[in-house]
């Protein structure tokens, strides 16, 4: 019996123990729990599977990033995709598979803060290994990240943090997820939800109509295709799909039937007015024509200077877009045959040739890029450091939701 009292005696104080460990020490110990499932419950399998997704979309966007508006915008969706994925995959099971052993380890004394601070300190371990290898990874698939970053001396640390704080932040989120599933198959259940909204709602790649907008901010994609366009320079670069969309109609032919009173009608529009002042012909054009006329055989006769009586060349007259069109609006003979059909056909080749090609496609890419211009992707350390704080409070707020749920385990009645 004394034996008995003393084994009882002794549980008891080991129990007290328990109930009295500090937090700094429970953290430790629930780090190595952490660590015997990396090892022997194959978490580790989310680091090779990173690196797969990391190597298919680099695939995709290895032509686009750091090349145009079009492609700083995908690749930068595309990033936040793989980040996302990454995180919500680290942790989505991790408290729902232990639940009942969470909830008798609470009862018996164990503080949340302490589990769940370990947690994060692992997490961020595994998000830091995944993030490393993801930018390994994207540059063996020939992704050229420019040498000099914007806020850290390299571009790869740039981008490194932004895919860092973007899959802790989803790593934290899908945390509390686990927090508040009873089982790991309502966790997987409810993480493709969670997965939609973040992709639909980030008003990156899919506008949202204007009830929606809204939703946009709170979202971790959001901010996650808000920084790394930014940090790509996505305002400075040209904008490439309306060229690309002309250029590949240029064997469309555009015009048809138009008659001499519409081409009349023309001249007397509005845009055509406002540009009366417009200069079509000047003296430095006369001069010009008639060097080059000067050097051809047997055009020296014909092409000498007119004298007045004062000996001197007279000014050559200028000719203004608006005196041409009064002249012919003052013909009587194009007036008399307003009727007349002309049959106008061009294709849009002969435009581009008439034109110049490069000046048409530098127009177009420049015009495009203002238009696309977006205030949220400037490239300034105000906008990127925004972005980065809104995902480390996404960070804290999910890891305080899960303290708070977790505090109430023990009420569980399952």
């Amino acid at each position: 019996m004394a034996e008995a009292h003393e084994g009882t005696s002794a549980g008891t104080k080991r129990i007290r123990r328990i109930r009295h460990r500090g937090r700094a020490s429970q953290v430790s110990i629930y780090l190595g729990k952490q660590l015997r499932f990396f090892i022997n419950e194959n978490d580790w399998k989310v680091l090779p599977m990173a690196a797969v997704i990391s190597a298919l979309v680099g695939m995709v966007i290895r032509s686009r990033f750091f090349i145009n508006m079009e492609g700083s915008l995908i690749s930068g969706f595309a990033l936040t995709c793989v980040a996302i994925w990454n995180g919500c995959f680290n942790s989505i099971q991790s408290v729902c598979r232990e639940r009942a052993i969470v909830k008798r380890e609470h009862r018996s004394g164990m503080h949340v803060s302490s589990y769940v601070a370990a947690h994060m300190i692992y997490q961020l371990l595994l998000c830091l290994a995944q993030t490393g290898l993801t930018m390994y990874v994207l540059v063996l698939m020939g992704i050229k990240f420019p040498e000099k970053g914007f806020m850290t001396p390299l571009m790869q640390i740039d981008i490194g943090i932004s895919m860092l704080l973007i899959t802790y932040a989803a790593d934290m989120m899908s945390l509390f997820l686990s927090s508040i599933s009873r089982t790991t198959t309502g966790a997987m259940t409810l993480m493709p939800f969670v997965l939609i909204f973040q992709l639909v709602f980030s008003g990156g790649i899919i506008p949202l109509p204007e009830w929606s907008q809204s939703l946009s901010s709170f979202t971790i994609s959001n901010y996650g295709i808000q920084t790394i366009a930014a940090q790509s320079g996505y305002n400075e670069l040209p904008m490439v799909t309306g060229w690309q969309t002309l250029s590949g109609m240029r064997d469309t032919e555009i015009g048809g039937e138009v008659t001499l009173g519409q081409i009349l009608d023309v001249m007397n529009s509005k845009p055509v007015q406002e540009r009366r002042d417009l200069v079509l012909v000047d003296s430095s054009w006369m001069e010009e024509k008639t060097g080059a006329e000067a050097g051809t055989p047997g055009a020296s006769d014909q092409t000498q200077p007119i004298a007045g009586e004062t000996g001197e060349t007279p000014a050559v007259p200028v000719l203004t877009l608006g005196q041409l069109v009064d002249f012919l609006q003052e013909q009587p003979m194009l007036q008399a045959n307003r009727d007349k059909v002309f049959n106008v056909r061009a294709k849009l080749s002969d435009l581009f040739e008439i034109f110049g090609e490069e000046k048409v496609r530098e127009i177009v890419q420049r015009k495009t890029a203002e238009a696309s211009y977006k205030e949220e992707y400037e490239r300034s350390e105000e906008n990127i450091w925004g972005n980065w704080t809104m995902l480390i409070l996404f960070i804290l707020f999910f890891s305080l939701l899960s303290t708070v749920v977790l505090k109430r385990i023990d009420k569980d009645k399952r």
